[in-house]
């Protein structure tokens, strides 16, 4: 099937969009703001690949596997990370091993993660590379274009709250949200971004239709679709910043309800405008 893209850019118009301007915009963090845990679910399927290979049934390549387990963590993309551990000790314990505690993985992760964390902070502060480069394309130019517009912005991310504020203020994009940054804390169980999302139209007396969303998870694209507002699936080449689109990540947003598929920002002014100013096609 042909896709349909907003004239002159990369926007896709998965399906029809909207004809409400939005008063309130909730973003995702990583992979769709920040880039600074770029390759994070390589790093992860990696690490649970370690355990399960050895698990792996007769009938099972290791390709198979490794689709297997990336499928189940981009599914909870946008979940506390806790979610992903504890399907992962069940798809261990599911195969006849003795697995360990959930918080016991989620332990592991963090700490090989820190370490690509850790030197790209290094190399941030040190001036060795900018925040710009560690955002995704466009990122500041269009929160700014949505702040102009009069529309508040609210962050929600499925990593845990300190290494959200830190890293929104690394990347110099935490004066956007004016302490709207919300993320799991010490019961990260009793975190999820629908209760954001919900509150935030209480708090403004408005209809979901008055609301976008923008991630690059299953999560949140389900909870925004579900209380009846408009989401935006960031499709993100990680690695290499190209504008081109990861297409695992395009057809699990569409399925989940996204309506626009971008790879980036580069085109902020054209989508702000399509979202703020004009009715859709």
């Amino acid at each position: 099937m042909s896709r349909r893209y907003l004239p002159s850019t990369k926007i896709e118009l998965a399906t029809s969009s909207r004809s409400v301007p939005p008063r309130c915009v909730v973003f995702d963090f990583d992979g769709t703001l920040s880039l600074i845990r770029g390759g994070w679910t390589d790093l992860m399927v990696d690490m649970m690949l370690e355990s399960l290979e050895p698990l792996r049934r007769s009938d099972e390549s290791p390709e198979s596997l490794r689709r297997l387990v990336r499928e189940f963590v981009l599914s909870l993309n946008g979940a506390p990370t806790i979610f992903q551990m504890e399907r992962f000790a069940r798809e261990i314990s599911e195969r006849g091993g003795e697995p360990l505690p959930a918080t016991a993985y989620h332990q592991e992760y963090l700490r090989r993660l820190g370490r690509k964390i850790t030197e790209r902070k290094a190399n941030l502060q040190a001036g060795r590379c900018t925040a710009d480069d560690l955002t995704v394309p466009g990122t500041r130019k269009l929160l700014q274009q949505l702040v102009d517009r009069g529309v508040e912005l609210t962050l929600a991310s499925g990593t845990e709250i300190e290494f959200v504020r830190e890293e929104a203020e690394l990347l110099q994009i935490d004066r956007f949200f004016e302490g709207r940054i919300f993320a799991p804390g010490s019961e990260p169980r009793e975190f999820a971004k629908r209760q954001v999302m919900e509150e935030l139209l209480s708090r403004h007396g408005i209809a979901g239709e008055a609301m976008i969303g923008i991630g690059d998870g299953l999560v949140e694209t389900e909870a925004m679709t579900a209380l009846g507002g408009l989401a935006i699936g960031v499709a993100c080449n990680e690695l290499h910043r190209d504008g081109s689109v990861d297409e695992t990540k395009r057809t699990q947003l569409i399925a989940a309800g996204a309506r626009l598929i971008v790879p980036d920002y580069q085109h902020a002014a054209e989508l702000a405008a399509h979202l703020c100013d004009t009715p859709a096609a």
